[in-house]
């Protein structure tokens, strides 16, 4: 399972037990934790775990030249997308009549979510107007493609996984720890992704 584990850690994946059950069963033992901590160490990065303990990740320990060109090139992305992602979540979370906001586990039913979108015009107006990343919001006779692609790029960027593609049921993953830890990051961090130091203790944690 470590042979499992440690790619996985090293592309970037968050592992957690929606997502990777196995993997994640054995980041639990505190044997296994220090194996892969030993591995991780020798090239500069350190295993942590999402401050509501849902998904473990593999961060810098070392920040050198190297990694804060790294860093930045992440923060990049993370900046393009994370109004995105929070406002799907948001609005998702609306359109389904949640009080809170989702957490690894919850589940969203597309055909579910599509029909309560269409009976309220406010939130039938913000999905339109939210289309994807990169792309203009949806036209009337669109939102539902343009709620297909919101959802398949949540998969493609590791926030959801299709359990049940015939019923086309999604269920969060424990990287949606790490989306509200990089907006909480972020709210108190102004132009990160411009001047990077050494010194920030933050940031380690976060990539």
């Amino acid at each position: 399972m470590f042979e499992q584990a440690m790619p996985l850690l090293l592309s970037g994946e968050f592992i957690c037990e929606v997502r990777y059950p196995d993997a994640y069963r054995f980041l639990a033992i505190e044997s296994n934790q220090k194996d892969v901590n030993a591995y991780l160490t020798r090239i500069g990065r350190a295993l942590v775990m999402t401050e509501q303990r849902g998904a473990w990740y593999a961060a810098y320990e070392r920040i050198g030249p190297d990694e804060k060109r790294a860093i930045k090139e992440e923060f990049a992305h993370i900046k393009q997308k994370v109004r995105f992602l929070v406002d799907f979540f948001v609005k998702a979370m609306r359109a389904s009549g949640m009080e809170v906001f989702y957490s690894r586990g919850d589940k969203i039913e597309a055909h579910a979510l599509m029909a309560a979108i269409d009976g309220n015009p406010g939130l039938r107006a913000e999905f339109q107007a939210m289309g994807t990343v990169g792309r203009g919001g949806a036209t009337d006779g669109k939102l539902r493609g343009s709620l297909d692609r919101q959802l398949k790029l949540l998969v493609d960027d590791g926030f959801l996984i299709c359990v049940n593609e015939e019923r086309e049921i999604y269920q969060v993953t424990g990287k949606i720890e790490y989306l509200t830890e990089i907006v909480q990051f972020l709210m108190t961090a102004e132009n990160i992704g411009d001047d990077i130091e050494e010194e920030e203790a933050p940031v380690p944690r976060l990539l």
